[in-house]
């Protein structure tokens, strides 16, 4: 099946034809036979499909989480990376979601990468949650570590997440040096990507340390300047997560109830969500100054419906923008760079010979407010068309 887009006006690139045969694009440039040919001209841009590189599946309930791909996917957003997969039971999801993905390749939804359970500190920051359940794997030797990492990439994880942090009563236990060494010298051997979650930057060098490659987060505390330049020297990447912090919070799916609080946990700190955003869009943009690489990553969880999925993508855009970057750079942070930390920029990310057929277009010009991407008229996933206007 050869599928042919006429007269694309491909962003930050030229205006020509894209040929997709058998779910991959087979040429750019002027062509005239095909099975079925689209004229794309009425759009203002063509450009490859978003990737979310950091984003939750939060339940083990799988036709939930087709819905929320397919969501993703009909919001222009066709790869999706989730960072520690929840559990709202006893036994984890992370098999089930797996089997699902490996039986249910349809282009309708986004293709989900996972690092399934967390990598964690035995008792600490997502090892196990209030209500018992057991969302992470509590390591406690470097040996557990390594164990941890091989069995999740045998059992088909895409990579690996580890955390570090003190929790939310300020007290849990971290991950040391050592082990975090270990999960990250046996994610590298076996090929995969490793990242962290942090947000306090006094934990940052401990991360650096070990050669943790990637980081899940920006810190939300000052970071000074000697380590953002350790980071940028080690070829560290930040997924930034900016719009995080005043980001609204979508409803639980239907029938589920929140896990009970921790008894005795001390009241949450107030917080001026104003100055948090402002300091970590500053720490952003003094990494991205120094050379540092990052990508758009939303930290997502419970998309309920399609408006919320297009809104966090284009809010985390619009930080990036403000962090420093060009319109340009922050479409590149949006596609090949995500791609380049999901490792499989070689399959997706830009609009290339040989790659997927991941493309989305839009009818109005792609500004600094990206408001454009909130409402994506066309969609090609893996080379089939799921959204397109009604003729």
């Amino acid at each position: 099946m050869k599928t042919l887009l006429k007269n694309c006006n491909i962003f930050s690139g030229p205006n020509a034809d894209i040929l997709v045969e058998d779910g991959v694009i087979s040429g750019i440039g002027l062509f005239d036979a095909a099975d079925e040919i689209i004229d794309m001209s009425s759009y203002a841009a063509v450009l490859p499909g978003i990737i979310d590189a950091h984003m939750h599946i939060v339940t083990g309930d799988i036709e939930y989480n087709d819905r929320a791909l397919r969501s993703w996917a009909q919001s222009g957003v066709t790869t999706v990376r989730d960072l520690g997969m929840g559990n709202d039971r006893k036994e984890h999801p992370t098999q089930e979601f797996l089997r699902y993905r490996e039986t249910t390749e349809n282009p309708q939804c986004a293709h989900c990468l996972t690092a399934g359970r967390f990598v964690a500190e035995y008792h600490g920051l997502n090892h196990i949650m209030s209500d018992g359940a057991e969302t992470g794997y509590g390591v406690q030797t470097p040996e557990d570590a390594v164990y941890a990492v091989n069995e999740l990439i045998d059992m088909g994880c895409d990579g690996i997440k580890t955390s570090v942090g003190r929790g939310m009563d300020g007290k849990s236990p971290v991950l040391t040096v050592e082990k975090l060494k270990a999960i990250a010298d046996t994610a590298w051997e076996r090929g995969v990507w490793c990242t962290a979650h942090v947000l306090d930057s006094d934990l940052v060098p401990r991360l650096l340390d070990a050669g943790i490659p990637e980081f899940a987060h920006m810190p939300t505390d000052y970071m000074p300047d000697e380590l953002l330049d350790r980071m940028v020297a080690q070829g560290v990447k930040v997924c930034p997560t900016l719009c995080t912090i005043k980001a609204p919070r979508p409803p639980m799916p239907k029938g589920a109830t929140p896990p009970p609080m921790p008894k005795n946990m001390p009241p949450m700190p107030k917080v001026d969500l104003d100055q948090q955003e402002a300091t970590v869009v500053d720490n952003t943009a003094r990494f991205i100054q120094k050379g540092g690489m990052v990508c758009v990553g939303t930290d997502t969880m419970r998309m309920e419906s399609q408006p919320h999925v297009a809104t966090m993508p284009v809010r985390e855009m619009q930080l990036l923008y403000r962090a420093g970057l060009s319109v340009t750079e922050v479409i590149d942070a949006a596609t090949i760079n995500g791609a380049k930390f999901c490792k499989i920029d070689h399959q997706v990310g830009s609009i290339e010979t040989g790659k997927q057929a991941n493309i989305i277009a839009v009818k109005d010009p792609i500004d600094e407010t990206f408001s454009a991407l909130s409402h994506v008229e066309f969609v090609m996933n893996r080379g089939t068309i799921i959204k397109q206007p009604e003729a």
